[in-house]
């Protein structure tokens, strides 16, 4: 077994475009039905804020992109709670 060096891409943001856009429909359900799972549970906790902290770059200068990473992971509440979500 061979080992590559790590090697950083070229241009991440091009690279990670073409992933999307060769992602399989039903890829893009799991991840967002995973992205909604995690953002209802990180939302404006520490956890939410790293992300928030990680993923702010990429949509600096782009509103409301911006706008609404902020929102749904920073504000607490912003998303309702399912019921199973509650606790008694």
């Amino acid at each position: 077994m061979t080992d590559k060096p790590l090697q950083a891409p070229a241009n991440p943001e091009i690279e990670e475009q073409d992933e999307r856009l060769s992602l399989d429909p039903r890829e893009i359900e799991v991840r967002l039905a995973i992205a909604d799972y995690v953002i209802r549970r990180v939302a404006g906790t520490p956890a939410g804020q790293e992300i928030f902290d990680a993923l702010i770059a990429r949509y600096e200068d782009r509103f409301p992109h911006h706008k609404l990473l902020a929102h749904l992971l920073t504000s607490p509440g912003h998303l309702e709670m399912d019921a199973e979500d509650h606790e008694d």
